[in-house]
């Protein structure tokens, strides 16, 4: 609800029953009251705007509540959030034997209600609806006498009922279904979330925190593979390097995917991710130059080019580093994405396309793959040479994108700021990562 804009929170129990979730908002910008069903309310919650209503055991995407709440009334005194089952080969759902039934809201023979209602202030009072004796969809019918409704339809993909086992089975897969990010790339899209999302979901009821799985499943393996490629000429040593890359790049998701499910992200675990994976970056470059070193001792050519290599990719890190700092982000890979949007067309040079068009090989999805075939394949050298040439070509690229893209991110904040009546300096721009 927090994802949805919702900041004050009325839980109605059963009689009889308490619960404590403060401890559930305490990091958020939530105002949060619990009374009994069936008593008398004392909330101080202002009721001169629209209310969202939405019944206990029904798990939603907070997408799918964004929906609703920015679709608006549009005249009505209420909005139903619908679905279409007709477009749902998985839902379990059924109009014919579960779910409320209505008189006043109107389902054709394939919708059936997600649980979710976007009320107008005047429909009914808090003390109303508390203090009622009748279930909650009948006092929503008898509410909607002499008043208009529609229905909002959302994909049944987006929520799900939990009153049982299969139920919360059914929630959470639901919710796993939705934690992929824009921004990942191929290989993580079409390959590692088959791995992750099965691995985090096993997990995610562990108490095992997104930091501790970015720690021990994804830096500690990196490191290891990283030392085993300073003997390489052990073939077993380098394959073995390679697997582990590969693994900790399929383990690096499931951080991300166990926060956005448990809806603990932060900005301290996206710097954390952040910072753990190019210092991985860095140790396993530096290891594949002592690799070099073993395999041609009295050779000083692809030493002194390795350290350019790792010289450039400090560099390049730093202008990354700033651009993340600047736009309050923790993310590096949003550079990317804003460079591809916000410089126009004719400003983009070779600079810029060559980091649109193979800007993808330069992630980790694809790099620890690419590496993995390349162990595997006994090209250890081929693959030092490689990413040399590769380090320093990005590093050029960035050094002659970085102060333009720079600028614009200057100007956007900058007209933000005037446009909310603030005078102009130079502010962060806030994003959220949806999943």
């Amino acid at each position: 609800m927090a994802r949805a804009g919702i900041n004050q929170i009325l839980v109605v129990l059963p009689q009889q029953q308490t619960a404590d979730l403060k401890h559930c908002v305490r990091d958020l910008d939530v105002q949060i009251e619990f009374t009994t069903w069936g008593g008398h309310t004392s909330s101080t919650f202002d009721v001169d705007q629209p209310v969202l209503l939405v019944e206990g055991h029904y798990v939603h995407h907070h997408s799918a509540l964004s929906a609703l709440t920015t679709a608006n009334l549009q005249g009505a005194d209420l909005v139903a959030q619908v679905s279409d089952l007709a477009h749902s080969q998985h839902h379990r759902l059924r109009p014919s034997d579960e779910g409320p039934t209505f008189n006043r809201i109107k389902l054709s023979a394939t919708q059936i209600s997600s649980g979710a209602f976007l009320c107008a202030p005047h429909l009914f009072s808090t003390s109303a609806l508390i203090g009622k004796s009748v279930d909650i969809w009948t006092f929503i019918d008898q509410s909607l006498a002499g008043q208009n409704s529609r229905n909002e339809e959302i994909p049944p993909h987006l929520w799900s009922m939990a009153t049982d086992k299969q139920g919360a089975r059914a929630a959470k897969k639901m919710l796993f279904d939705q934690v992929s990010k824009s921004t990942s790339g191929t290989v993580a899209r079409l390959i590692n979330v088959r791995i992750s999302v099965p691995f985090s979901k096993m997990i995610v009821d562990t108490g095992i925190s997104p930091n501790m799985v970015t720690f021990f499943l994804v830096l500690c393996p990196g490191l290891l593979g990283a030392y085993l490629v300073t003997r390489p000429d052990d073939y077993m040593r380098i394959v073995l390097a390679g697997g582990l890359w590969q693994l900790a790049s399929i383990l690096d998701g499931c951080d991300g995917e166990i926060a956005r499910v448990k809806l603990g992200e932060t900005k301290f675990g996206a710097w954390f991710d952040t910072v753990t994976d190019n210092f991985a970056y860095i140790c396993g470059y530096i290891c594949m130059i002592l690799g070099m070193q073993w395999l041609y001792p009295d050779s000083r050519f692809a030493l002194f080019a390795g350290i350019s290599a790792i010289a450039s990719m400090i560099l390049t890190l730093c202008l990354l580093y700033l651009y993340a700092l600047r736009t309050n982000t923790g993310s590096l890979q949003y550079y990317l994405g804003d460079l591809a949007h916000k410089i126009p067309e004719h400003e983009k040079d070779w600079s810029y396309r060559l980091l649109e068009r193979f800007g993808f090989v330069a992630k980790r999805d694809f790099l620890s793959l690419f590496i993995a075939i390349g162990m595997v394949a006994n090209q250890f050298e081929a693959i030092y040479w490689l990413l040399t040439g590769l380090v320093h070509l990005a590093t050029l690229a960035v050094l002659t994108t970085h102060y333009r893209l720079i600028k614009v991110q200057e100007g956007d904040a900058a007209s933000e700021t005037q446009s909310q009546g603030i005078p102009t300096r130079p502010t962060a721009v806030k994003r959220e990562e949806i999943a």
